[in-house]
């Protein structure tokens, strides 16, 4: 059972949107039967909820926020059924949210006959226009549980005499066929100066082509790189260079920022010059050797993206993403995280990532959280997101 974050403050940033002021209880993810919901009086048609109602002694939660939990936590069918039910009582009818989270809910389980037998009674209803179902060639669901065979893997295998240059020259062919790469160097045991400056080069066009790539042995091949360093002190830079060009490289597309920032010091010390800037690289996260293909958002959603992405689940295999997103504020006084592309945040991983947007907010950075859906909007209010973070949902299409 997962750990929730601390009851917040009832404060929140101006211009959040209405925000419950308690975490939900853990025993709301487990649950074999949908929560009672509560009284009328303790809800408004917009979706917004009296604070008391989340508090540590409350028993019962809005339909809305007990959905988004359910939802969160892997269990689909109840939160459906939550849903369907409340949209049958007479306020449930009259709250907008309420099916408009029922039809994001329809479209992110790639449910069109219920998104249309829906937008009927919307219509019926209200008297305009339902949201469009918007077709895509994605197939991401974030109720998948399968894990995909990696075909993107590549071994780096020196040559009979240890040489790599031709194995370097196959690995930009094979990652731009793929569209993505992890690369072993599990069996390279030493490498010489213009083969790393070579490797830098590929993996940095790699990169600028937008390729997300991985690496495994990546510790043990940076100490040979460093290595390689140490056997070149005292010569001038050009004997060395490509040593360090391929490790600042490295711990770039790894997202190693503290490494990096050693490094970048040791270099200024021994050449008494700035080392090249750090640059921020984000990729999809997954478990290791699992690529997890992002979701693609609507069109609508690409032409409107702005600030940092978030794309697919965001769950336990997501610290490289959540690593990238802190470097990130790092250097934007007002950081704007796009979820245009998420589908879920996992009900276990909701503490991490609170943690996360916390840290970035206590050193005075105004957070907006823009473009979610939903089912996602409706999880961070409940556990109290909104006191780190302006919540803005998706305009409805």
């Amino acid at each position: 059972m997962a750990t929730l974050p601390p009851r917040p403050p009832t404060s929140r940033p101006s211009g959040a949107v209405a925000a419950g002021t308690a975490a939900a209880p853990s025993s709301a993810a487990n649950s074999k039967r949908p929560l009672s919901t509560p009284s009328p009086a303790g809800m408004q048609s917009s979706g917004s909820f009296a604070a008391d109602q989340l508090s540590p002694d409350a028993t019962t939660f809005p339909p809305i926020y007990e959905a988004a939990i359910l939802y969160a936590a892997d269990r689909y069918e109840a939160s459906e059924e939550v849903l369907k039910i409340h949209l049958k009582t007479n306020e449930g009818k009259a709250s907008i949210r309420t099916w408009l989270m029922l039809f994001d809910f329809y479209q992110l389980t790639h449910n069109r006959k219920e998104f249309d037998a829906l937008s009927i009674l919307f219509t019926v209803k209200f008297e305009r226009s339902p949201p469009h179902w918007i077709d895509s060639t994605d197939s991401s669901d974030p109720r998948r549980k399968e894990k995909r065979e990696r075909k993107d893997f590549f071994p780096m295998t020196p040559a009979s005499d240890g040489a790599l240059l031709a194995e370097i020259d196959r690995l930009e062919a094979f990652a731009t066929e793929m569209g993505s790469c992890r690369i072993g160097f599990e069996l390279v045991k030493e490498i010489r100066a213009d083969e790393a400056e070579l490797l830098g080069l590929v993996l940095q066009r790699l990169r600028k082509q937008g390729f997300p790539m991985w690496f495994n042995a990546l510790d043990d091949f940076a100490s040979i790189l460093r290595a390689g360093i140490n056997e070149k002190n005292g010569h001038p830079l050009e004997a060395s260079e490509g040593y360090w060009n391929l490790l600042f490289e490295l711990f770039s597309l790894d997202g190693r920022l503290q490494e990096y920032e050693d490094l970048g010091l040791e270099y200024a010390m021994a050449f008494e010059m700035s080392p090249p800037p750090w640059v921020v690289v984000t990729r999809p996260s997954g478990p290791d050797g699992v690529l997890i293909a992002p979701a693609a958002p609507p069109p609508s959603a690409k032409k409107d993206a702005v600030g940092f992405p978030l794309k697919g689940v965001i769950s336990a295999s997501s610290k490289d993403v959540l690593h990238q997103l802190a470097v990130y504020a790092a250097s934007h006084t007002q950081v704007v995280i796009d979820f245009s592309g998420v589908l879920r945040i996992d009900f276990a991983s909701v503490p991490v990532f609170f943690e996360s947007l916390r840290a970035i907010h206590l050193t005075q950075k105004r957070v907006i959280l823009s473009n979610l859906n939903e089912p996602v909007a409706a999880l961070l209010e409940v556990f109290g997101f909104a006191k780190h973070a302006i919540i803005m949902r998706k305009k409805a299409t």
